[in-house]
């Protein structure tokens, strides 16, 4: 049978196959009445046929859309165009499909996008790296809509949060210059409006302080975005301080991409004359030359958590809202070097 003129519909299934619509419909949703035999008959029948499920309809009967949104900070962030594909995994392993929306790091997009996704009645929102370090500005919405925010820290948890553990992110990676020798270490850190570049300067501070080092506000340099540009003027400013810092921790591989570029282009050799530590182990880290030592975060394993806290709520959990940590690792690879005055 063919039918080029019309949707598909549950009824044309059972015309072809001559049984009841009812029975076609449990076929196609697995039912545990219907036979095998009859489930594969009907779901090959409407392959053949092209049948495509009424989801609006569906939606309808079941007072669920089967999507969930995410709303991402900045889709051309390295960071975050790792971690999509984790939660897209994980929403397609669960039945749901994923709208995607970008904020372009501006407040009003999320709020805009916010509003959009509730309009599309979306079962529950993912927020990627919200641009706001604290739960209050997601409170009132997750009280209407099921909502996890992803990459964030809060000192109360009001609203459903996972994250890395950026402040021992940026604990390990200034641990590490610091026993291989360095003691002017200088941290380049992202917008200060983020939970994850606030936290990261903290374990900055943190690792220095145990060492005996006062931290210098001068060696902590703040750009106003995120791309390798940004790391790129970052990097001209360090070179300014006098005297000159002898290693480097950042908060994005992107960025230490740039610094690493900008030092090479006034003749400092890297790691021989001064040590890179990048964040977040995108692709990119280990093919640059040379290779960036990093800090690993587990974007499997956030993406999965992050997907399985928001249907856990969607499904009706009424337990108060949590908060989870994923601890980071750091990987050496050949952008670190014991400081010049201290190389055999």
């Amino acid at each position: 049978m063919e039918n080029n003129h019309h949707n598909i519909t549950i009824n044309d299934i059972a015309r072809e196959l001559e049984i009841s619509g009812s029975t076609v419909s449990r076929a196609l949703h697995d039912d545990t009445r219907i036979s095998q035999e009859v489930i594969k008959k009907v779901k090959r029948a409407a392959a053949r046929l092209g049948y495509i499920p009424n989801v609006a309809a569906r939606s309808l009967r079941t007072g669920k859309s089967n999507t969930i949104g995410l709303l991402v900070r900045d889709i051309n962030d390295g960071w975050s165009s790792t971690v999509i594909p984790q939660v897209e995994k994980n929403c397609t392993e669960r039945g749901y499909g994923l709208l995607l929306c970008n904020a372009n790091n501006d407040p009003q997009m999320e709020k805009y996008y916010l509003r959009v996704l509730q309009q599309r009645r979306v079962d529950g929102v993912l927020i990627l790296t919200p641009i706001y370090p604290t739960a209050d500005p997601y409170y009132v919405y997750s009280q209407s809509t099921p909502l996890v925010l992803v990459d964030t820290e809060l000192n109360q948890p009001l609203v459903n949060a996972i994250t890395v553990d950026h402040e021992l992110g940026g604990y390990l990676s200034t641990q590490y210059l610091l026993r291989l020798g360095h003691r002017r270490i200088a941290y380049l850190a992202g917008p200060m409006n983020l939970s994850p570049n606030i936290m990261n300067v903290r374990g900055y501070k943190r690792a220095m302080m145990e060492a005996g080092i006062q931290p210098q506000e001068q060696l902590i340099v703040v750009t106003a975005y995120t791309g390798i540009q940004d790391g790129a003027e970052g990097m001209l400013d360090i070179l300014k301080i006098n005297p000159r810092p002898t290693a480097l921790a950042t908060f994005s591989d992107l960025v230490a991409a740039g610094a690493l570029d900008a030092a090479k282009r006034n003749g400092i050799r890297i790691p021989e004359d001064f040590s890179i530590i990048g964040y977040d182990d995108i692709p990119m880290s280990s093919l640059i030359s040379p290779p960036l030592t990093t800090v690993i975060q587990d974007k499997e394993m956030l993406g999965g958590m992050a997907v399985n806290m928001l249907c856990q709520v969607i499904n009706g959990d009424t337990q108060p809202p949590q908060q989870y940590k994923i601890p980071p690792k750091l990987v050496v690879r050949k952008s670190t070097a014991p400081p010049k005055s201290e190389n055999p």
